[in-house]
């Protein structure tokens, strides 16, 4: 009988899928915990920038600007040129800026690196400001994800101005496509990963289904053999595992069966000579 799934089969797709299952969990923990670390790495490294750019601002030479005619002062230009400088020694970072907090609690932007036209100039009012941004007044912070704004999507670092008591903050925005550029390398190991454990996952269980299948398969044919009355035929098969036990017992049986049939062989002729005897004639 032809079966339309047959077991060596049924092997087949357990064992993948079960190995596939496994090494997808593992390949997933190791990215997520990959692609986490290179997050924090960047939130590290974007907050120790904006700490590094603080150290090189006078928060006594900011104090005095605050609107868009402050531009032609000497202290903005002096600040501007200097954060311009540092953004171009870094293809990484889009925008250097330097914020101020007022006392309605509203964050302002006081010199921006942007060459654009699209610069903010000193009192404009950022209205996108984040948890983060807020505490980078106080402390190093970075933005948790990435953060949309009237001049794209970023991923910041913040620190404050060193003598700016809670008045100034640095801030340093990363492109989100550097971002996920960054994240490319993080991507192609899962997916390669993935891959391998696809090939892995195959590899595993066609070995398994062929462990299985070619016993299986010899001991089909041998209890055919049986069936057709071939008993001198024998399982010549070791698998060094609880397999050998079956083999070994379908041979016994064999054994055993071929020793009943001529056990049955002989009572048969001994019968077939005592009934000669008894119809031979009397002397």
């Amino acid at each position: 009988m032809k079966h339309s799934f047959p077991l060596h089969r049924k092997l087949f797709v357990s064992h993948f899928v079960t190995t596939l299952l496994v090494s997808s969990a593992i390949g997933l923990f190791v990215y997520s915990t990959a692609r986490d670390s290179l997050m924090e790495q960047l939130k590290n490294r974007l907050s120790s920038s904006a700490a590094l750019i603080s150290r090189e601002i006078d928060a006594n030479t900011l104090r005095d600007i605050r609107f868009e005619r402050d531009i032609t002062k000497p202290d903005y230009i002096e600040a501007l040129q200097m954060l311009r400088q540092m953004r171009r020694s870094n293809d990484d970072i889009a925008f250097l800026y330097v914020m101020r907090k007022d006392e309605d609690g509203n964050v302002v932007f006081v010199v921006d690196s942007d060459e654009s036209e699209d610069q903010a100039l000193p009192g404009h009012v950022y209205e996108s400001a984040t948890e983060e941004l807020m505490l980078g007044f106080v402390e190093r912070s970075a933005d948790q994800d990435l953060v949309t704004d009237a001049w794209g999507t970023f991923y910041s670092g913040y620190a404050p101005v060193i003598n700016g008591h809670g008045e100034f903050l640095v801030g340093i925005d990363m492109r989100a496509d550097e971002v996920r550029n960054k994240l490319v390398s993080v991507h192609r190991a899962a997916l390669a990963g993935f891959l391998a454990a696809v090939g892995l996952s195959w590899l595993i269980a066609t070995w398994m289904s062929r462990h299985f299948k070619k016993p299986i398969d010899a001991m089909v044919a041998q209890i055919q053999a049986i069936a057709a009355g071939d008993l001198d035929r024998k399982l010549d098969m070791q698998r060094h595992d609880e397999m050998d036990s079956l083999l070994n017992a379908i041979n016994d049986m064999t054994s055993d069966l071929k020793k009943a049939r001529e056990d049955n062989l002989r009572l048969a002729e001994s019968l077939d000579d005592a009934f000669v005897d008894d119809k031979s004639p009397l002397q």
